[in-house]
């Protein structure tokens, strides 16, 4: 992950970056209940594939699913995180790549854009609105996935 800037201490920073790290552990390990960890119960997920809104639990049965659609290990990398960090809120854009074998066979390799955004709880920073896009050309209506930037 390259360098994050926070409006707080350097705690906050730490804290938040460590919660990315974990949720990339988990998704290489396809560990759904450690990638559900750092997630508010009532977290609202504007995702990039349909569908796309889920809320509270039923996140964690579609982070399971997508777990679960690939063959081999699921890559994630995050690049360029930013993070913006309260007392007890904070938000956090960044980009991430996706990779991996699909259980059809099908090649993933592709960078998609995100935001998460957080709040302090007593057991720590939980994600409480998530929203992934991915690039669409305009004049054809198509969406740009693509292993480059």
């Amino acid at each position: 992950m390259s360098a994050a800037r926070t409006t707080n201490g350097s705690n906050a920073e730490s804290e938040i970056r460590e919660l990315f790290d974990a949720r990339t552990r988990a998704i290489a390990d396809k560990d759904a209940a450690a990638l559900a960890a750092a997630n508010d119960g009532a977290i609202v997920v504007f995702d990039a594939v349909a569908p796309f809104v889920h809320r509270g639990a039923e996140t964690n049965a579609r982070k399971q699913q997508w777990l679960a659609a690939y063959r081999t290990g699921i890559g994630h990398e995050i690049r360029d995180l930013e993070i913006t960090a309260g007392d007890d809120l904070a938000f956090c854009h960044f980009l991430v790549r996706i990779s991996g074998t699909m259980l059809d066979g099908t090649e993933v390799d592709m960078w998609v854009r995100a935001t998460s955004c957080l709040r302090k709880r007593d057991d720590g920073w939980k994600i409480v609105h998530e929203h992934a896009s991915v690039p669409f050309d305009a004049e054809t209506g198509k969406a740009v996935v693509t292993s480059e930037l």
